[in-house]
C-alpha cells in the first residue's frame, strides 16, 4: 500500500485514471479484479472511459487486451473517437513509468472514491435547487434524497464475489445448528398461530405474502395480530395504515389485549373498569418494537425510504402494509388499475429482498367472488381483487375466511363446531406446503387467538 501511495501521490484524477488503463494493458489479472468495480461513467476523462470500455469489451469476449486489439476494438466502437484520440498514443508516456498492475486496485479504488463524491456534488446541487423554489415540498425532495443516496450506494457497492459452495454449506450448516440448539431464528417471524407456522414456517426474510379477503372478514385484525405477536418477540415491525388512523390501530389492539367492549371505546365512552385494563395494557405496548405508520394515499416511495432507513439502524425486521388498493400510485397514460396494482406489488418484493425482510401486504378480493354458487364461498386464488401479477410475484398468498358470515356453524364433515373459528386458506406457498389453519376469535372479532 505504501508502495502504491507513494507512486501516486502527485498525480492528478486523470493520471490516476490513465494509470489504471496502462495497468489494464500491462497485466493479465488486471481486468479480471476491476471488472466488477469500474464502469465507463466513473472516469472523469472521457478518453480513458472510452479505452477502458474497450479493454472490458475483449475481457467479456475472452481475449486478452494488449495495444492492437485494444486499438481494433475502438476502431469498432466509434471510429470518429479513435482518429480523434489517435488510437492509445496519450497512453504512451504513462506507459513507460508504470512498471506492473499490481496496484490496479488502489487505482480502481480511488477512480471509484472520486466518482462517488462528483455524483454527491451533483445530487446536493440538485437537492439545493429544488429546495429553493417557493413551492418546493419538503417530503417530497426528503424521499427523492434518501432514494438517490440509496441508489448511489448499491451502485458503488460492487457486486459480491463468487463464493464456493463448501462456505456456502457450512453457513447453512450453522443456521440450521442454531435453530436445533433453539437459538435465536434470523430468517423467519412467527405468526402466533401455530397452524399457519406449522404449514407455512412463518414470515421469511425477502418474502412477500400477500393476506386477502371480503370487507369485514377481519384482514386488519389478523394483520394486527400478527403485527403484535411478531413484537412480542422481539422482532420490529414497521405496520403503515393506508386506511385507519393511529388512534383507530390502537384502539383495535388495546381492544385485543383487554376484551374491553369496541363500542365502548368508539361510542359510549370507558368504564373506570375498561380504563385500568387500557393503562396496564398501554404500559406493555411500550417497550414493543412496534412501529405505526398512518397517512391516507401514502406513496410506495414514502414508504419504501422510511423502511429503508429503519432497515439501516436494524429496526426493521417485519413489514406490514394496510392495504394495498389504497397505495398511492401515479397511474401513467393508457395504465389499467391491474397493471399499478401489479406495479407497486412487484416494488414490494423488490422491496422485500432490498430491507432484507419479509413483507406481508392486505388485499381485498373481488366482490364477484360472492356471487359464486357454492353457498361455502370458499376463497380461491382468482378471487384477487386485480390478481394477475399478484399470484405471479407473491410468495404465500392466505385468505381469511370466517364460516359464521355465511350461515355455517357446523362442519358437516366433521361435525366440529364452527362458532368463533375463523381459517386461513392458504392457496399459495411458493417454497412449502399449502393448505388451512384454524384460529379463534371473539365476538367483536377484536382479538384473536390460536386454535
Amino acid at each position: 500500500m505504501k508502495e502504491a501511495v507513494d507512486e501516486q501521490k502527485d498525480l492528478t484524477l486523470a493520471e490516476v485514471e490513465n494509470t489504471l488503463v496502462c495497468c489494464l494493458l500491462t497485466s493479465v489479472e488486471a481486468p479480471g479484479l476491476v471488472s466488477s468495480l469500474l464502469r465507463r461513467e466513473m472516469f472523469s476523462d472521457a478518453a480513458a472511459g472510452f479505452v477502458f470500455q474497450a479493454i472490458m469489451n475483449l475481457y467479456e469476449q475472452g481475449v486478452q487486451p494488449d495495444m492492437i486489439s485494444v486499438e481494433t476494438e475502438m476502431r469498432r466502437m466509434d471510429e470518429a473517437r479513435w482518429k480523434e484520440l489517435d488510437g492509445v498514443s496519450f497512453l504512451l508516456t504513462t506507459m513507460l513509468n508504470v512498471r506492473h498492475g499490481g496496484n490496479v486496485l488502489h487505482y480502481a479504488g480511488e477512480i471509484k472514491r472520486q466518482y462517488t463524491l462528483r455524483c454527491l456534488a451533483q445530487l446536493f446541487a440538485m437537492l439545493n435547487f429544488k429546495s429553493s423554489t417557493f413551492e418546493a415540498d419538503p417530503g417530497a425532495i426528503i424521499s427523492e434524497a434518501e432514494d438517490s443516496l440509496l441508489k448511489l450506494q448499491t451502485e458503488v457497492a460492487g457486486s459480491e464475489p463468487i463464493r464456493p459452495v463448501g462456505v456456502l454449506a457450512a453457513e447453512t450448516v450453522a443456521w440450521h445448528r442454531e435453530r436445533l440448539d433453539g437459538a435465536y431464528d434470523r430468517n423467519r417471524i412467527r405468526s402466533g398461530l401455530g397452524e399457519f407456522d406449522y404449514v407455512t414456517g412463518g414470515f421469511h426474510k425477502g418474502e412477500l405474502s400477500v393476506l386477502a379477503g371480503h370487507s369485514s372478514d377481519g384482514k386488519t385484525a389478523v394483520a394486527l395480530h400478527i403485527a403484535v405477536q411478531a413484537a412480542r418477540a422481539g422482532k420490529y415491525v414497521c405496520l403503515f395504515s393506508l386506511e385507519m388512523s393511529n388512534l383507530q390501530m390502537l384502539n383495535r389492539i388495546l381492544a385485543g389485549m383487554t376484551d374491553v367492549d369496541p363500542d365502548h371505546l368508539r361510542i359510549s365512552g370507558l368504564t373506570a373498569r375498561d380504563l385500568e385494563k387500557l393503562e396496564k395494557a398501554g404500559k406493555d405496548l411500550e417497550h414493543l418494537p412496534l412501529y405505526i405508520d398512518y397517512k391516507a394515499c401514502n406513496t410506495l416511495a414514502d414508504i419504501r425510504s422510511k423502511v429503508i432507513l429503519k432497515s439501516k439502524k436494524g429496526e426493521c425486521d417485519f413489514m406490514i402494509l394496510d392495504y394495498l388498493h389504497l397505495l398511492g400510485s401515479i397511474r401513467q397514460k393508457n395504465e389499467t388499475q391491474e397493471q399499478v396494482v401489479g406495479r407497486n406489488i412487484t416494488a414490494l418484493k423488490q422491496l422485500a429482498l432490498d430491507a432484507d425482510c419479509p413483507v406481508l401486504v392486505v388485499s381485498q378480493v373481488n366482490r364477484a367472488s360472492d356471487q359464486r354458487a357454492d353457498k361455502a364461498h370458499i376463497p380461491v386464488m382468482s378471487d384477487l381483487r386485480d390478481s394477475g401479477t399478484i399470484e405471479q410475484v407473491a410468495d404465500c398468498v392466505f385468505f381469511v375466511y370466517r364460516p359464521e358470515r355465511y350461515g355455517i356453524v357446523k362442519d358437516e364433515r366433521t361435525e366440529e363446531d364452527l362458532k368463533g373459528v375463523g381459517k386461513l386458506y392458504i392457496v399459495k406457498n411458493r417454497n412449502g406446503a399449502t393448505g388451512i389453519a384454524r384460529f379463534r376469535y371473539n365476538a367483536s372479532f377484536t382479538k384473536i387467538t390460536d386454535y
